[in-house]
């Protein structure tokens, strides 16, 4: 008898420190994306550069998609049925999550994440202050909440926000690329 609680409180010692570890990490992932979100804010004074060899769109567009997907993308993983879940292999993800890098030019953004043609600065700063509450709210949903997204397939909560910081990445890549020769 004496043996079998040691055992269950091992077990529940155990549970509760894996939870911790996930937990821990959610907040990792999501302080990473928040450190992201600040750099791309940074270049808000230079939110009107343009450099046609990088993009076609300015400095501007790029910050309002990366705060557009975020929020958009919430959206979707809250809508989601937690039944429906099915971890799946994709080999595009696999690539993406290993390398960290998306490939440039080889996808058109959704007209739901596409900013309007000249973006001014509140609209921008209203879309990051969202964008920046929005990760918060990451922590309130279950980890079987779900994004399926074209591409790279079912994602949970955890995957997504990974696939949100390489997004971002992507498009702070882009920023920095534009500015180089301003």
């Amino acid at each position: 008898m004496k043996n079998r609680i040691y055992l269950l409180i091992i077990i529940a010692g155990g549970i509760l420190l894996l939870s911790n570890v996930a937990y821990t990490s959610l907040d990792k992932r999501k302080s990473r994306l928040k450190v992201k979100l600040d750099e791309v804010t940074s270049y808000m004074s230079v939110r009107d550069s343009m450099n046609l060899e990088v993009s076609k769109a300015a400095v501007a567009w790029h910050m309002d998609h990366i705060f557009l997907v975020i929020n958009q993308i919430y959206q979707s993983l809250e809508q989601s049925k937690e039944s429906d879940y099915e971890n799946e292999f994709n080999m595009i993800r696999a690539y993406v999550f290993t390398f960290k890098t998306i490939p440039r030019g080889k996808a058109t953004a959704p007209e739901s994440v596409r900013p309007m043609e000249n973006v001014d600065i509140s609209t921008i700063q209203i879309h990051y202050r969202q964008a920046l509450s929005t990760i918060d709210k990451f922590s309130n949903l279950s980890e079987n909440k779900h994004l399926n997204h074209p591409v790279f397939g079912t994602m949970n909560r955890d995957k997504t926000i990974k696939f949100l910081t390489i997004h971002t990445e992507h498009h702070l890549k882009i920023i920095r690329d534009i500015l180089k020769d301003n």
